[in-house]
Parts: C-alpha cells; sequence; structure tokens
C-alpha cells in the first residue's frame, strides 16, 4: 500500500473518496469537490486499483494540493475502501463520497451545519443522479421500516423490511416546497456526513456487506444503538451512473464487473439478512432476480448500441442481453475469484 500526504491544518472534517464502481469520472469528480468546498478540510483518496495514468494524476494532485491518497493495488469493496480512509481521520466528522459524485457550492458547510445544530450522527444531502447536475432527486431520505422501533422489537428472523427512496426520479424544481431538514431513516453512500465517534459506539463499517445494502446496515447500526439520522436539502450532490453522456469505458470493465458480480450480490444480501434476523421472504427474491441488471445497464446495452441500423431497436439489445450473460458472468466469476483471493490474502 502506496501513500503520499502533505501535513495540513487540522480541520473539522477529513473527506474521503472511495471508488464506487468505475474510475472515469474520478477527476470531474475531485475537481468538483476542491472547487465547491470552503476550506478547511482534510481529504483521503481512497484509489483502488485504478488505471496508471488516473494513478499518477492522483499522486501529482496530492503533492499539490495536500491531500492523502492510498493505493492497494487492487480492486476494494465499498466498505472495505472506506474503512481504509476512515483510518486515517482524526477529525471530529467524516464524509464518505464516491468517485463518481459532482458537488453543488456550499453542500460541506449545510451537513457539517445540520449535525452541530441538531447533534445528529449521520447527515445525508438531497443526491441526485444524471445530467443536468443538481436537477433530478436520486434520494431525499429513506425508510427501512415503518416503525423502527417496532423493527427492532420483532422477533429474530421474522423482521421485514421495506426499501423506500423518498422523492426519486422528480425534478428538483417541481418538490423543493417538500424539500425540509427532517429526522430519516436511511441514506445511501453516495454522499453522507458521519459524527466520527460513531464508529466508536458501533465500530467499524461492516466489509461483509460487499456490494450491496451495505447503507441500510450502517443505517440500522446506527438507529439501534440510539443515534439520529438527518436529511439535509441545503446539501445538494449528484451521482452518474454510467449513461451515454457518461459512459462506462472498457478499461473500468474488470472493476465493474466485479462490483456488481451475482456473487459479490449474493453474499451481502445473505449476510444482512442473518444478520439483522431479517425473513427471507419477497424483497430478497426481487433482488436476486436482479443481480444482473448493472452488467447488462452499464455494459452490454451500450455495446449492443454500437452495432449499426438495428443497435438502437430495444429488441436487439434484449436479444443481445441474453446472448451475452453467461460471458458476462463468466467473466465476473474468473474477476471475483482473482480478487477474493488477493483480499484474503491481504494484499
Amino acid at each position: 500500500m502506496n501513500e503520499t500526504q502533505s501535513p495540513h491544518p487540522t480541520p473539522m472534517v477529513t473527506i474521503i473518496v472511495v471508488p464506487r464502481e468505475r474510475f472515469g469520472v474520478s477527476r470531474e469528480s475531485l475537481e468538483s469537490i476542491y472547487a465547491n468546498t470552503t476550506p478547511p478540510f482534510a481529504l483521503v483518496y481512497v484509489n483502488g486499483n485504478a488505471p496508471a495514468d488516473l494513478t499518477a494524476w492522483l499522486s501529482a494532485e496530492a503533492a499539490a494540493r495536500g491531500f492523502t491518497h492510498v493505493e492497494t493495488g487492487r480492486f476494494l469493496a465499498p466498505n472495505e475502501a472506506r474503512n481504509i480512509g476512515l483510518a486515517h481521520a482524526t477529525t471530529p466528522y467524516v464524509v464518505f463520497i464516491d468517485n463518481d459524485v459532482v458537488c453543488a457550492p456550499g453542500w460541506l458547510d449545510a451537513l457539517v451545519a445540520c449535525a452541530e445544530e441538531t447533534r445528529a450522527d449521520v447527515v445525508a444531502p438531497l443526491t441526485c443522479h444524471g445530467s443536468p447536475e443538481h436537477t433530478t432527486v436520486h434520494q431525499a431520505g429513506g425508510e427501512f421500516a415503518p416503525d423502527p422501533e417496532a423493527f427492532f422489537k420483532q422477533p429474530f428472523g421474522q423482521r421485514q423490511i421495506v426499501e423506500v427512496m423518498h422523492l426519486q426520479g422528480a425534478k428538483v424544481a417541481d418538490v423543493a416546497p417538500q424539500l425540509s431538514r427532517g429526522e430519516t431513516q436511511c441514506c445511501e453512500f453516495h454522499c453522507v456526513l458521519v459524527r466520527r465517534a460513531v464508529f466508536d459506539r458501533i465500530g467499524k463499517l461492516d466489509e461483509n456487506m460487499l456490494a450491496t445494502k451495505e447503507h441500510i446496515d450502517f443505517c440500522m447500526s446506527v438507529i439501534s444503538t440510539g443515534g439520529k439520522v438527518m436529511f439535509e436539502p441545503c446539501s445538494v450532490v449528484t451521482y452518474f451512473f454510467p449513461t451515454r453522456q457518461r459512459a462506462i469505458v472498457m478499461r473500468d470493465w474488470p472493476f465493474f464487473l466485479v462490483r456488481w458480480s451475482a456473487e459479490w450480490q449474493q453474499r451481502s444480501m445473505e449476510h444482512f439478512r442473518t444478520k439483522w434476523g431479517i425473513a427471507s421472504d419477497e424483497y430478497f427474491q426481487d433482488r436476486k432476480r436482479r443481480y444482473g441488471w448493472r452488467h447488462y445497464e452499464g455494459i452490454v446495452k451500450p455495446v449492443m448500441r454500437r452495432v449499426p441500423v438495428v443497435g438502437r431497436h430495444r429488441a436487439f439489445q434484449r436479444a443481445g442481453g441474453v446472448l451475452a450473460a453467461p460471458i458476462v458472468r463468466l467473466a465476473s466469476q474468473i474477476l471475483v475469484a482473482r480478487t477474493d483471493r488477493r483480499r484474503r490474502a491481504g494484499a
């Protein structure tokens, strides 16, 4: 593990940037953080086997800007990357932010103000998705149960969860009057501020949550130990799932195939279910049926679109997806096996 670090004054917040599913928008994301964040803040950039040219650029930026650059030389599961970054943070607050997120001006000040004024343990921004930036809601807070207190009182093995993401898909301009600071049950890890002391209470992030639902697991851990999660709409960020405007590039396929592999998703879901005593109901069956959709949307569908004449027809794309699925699955399994070996070896 190689590090580049320059000394800087100790601020209130350490921003921990981690790889989400690719590296193609990493520069745009980091530049957005520096352009729209008021100093002082510390920053830890957890690289996770980015392409060589991006790694070189990050090393140069770390030297110039004075942030900590941690390169592991292998792909990382998200919570693993966050824990690596957390080990470098000594400030009262940390912000976990994915490497495909861009920020609106004032985003960090609003998160800190909410935490200070409400004594919240966790604060989530208004998270948007897609282009134009900051215009379409991805999540404005969320829920994992109709009544969290009742959920934790249910017999172990019989608990049932819901997964609600408030106002997803709505235009920010249309729902602006509905957006106000308030307590929420869960928030995704695209961007979230956490009081550092929380981890003294709940321990590190659970690295057995490899690929999915780690945000619900974290919020359950916070709330079940008496913590508070807040939503702060004055803080706005946008994340970019691969689209035609910001398509995933071929050299990012290996990480994307591992990150959203059926193997990692299944292990995550089973661990989540048994850890929290959740019934094996339709919620889990529905997730299992959708394990392959990200590979299809992020890799297969864009490739099918490039085929002349017929590439834009949905029937052709679906047929291509059926034919490509076994190949994609095999490639994913090979890459997961290789990554798992390196994780076990501690490389």
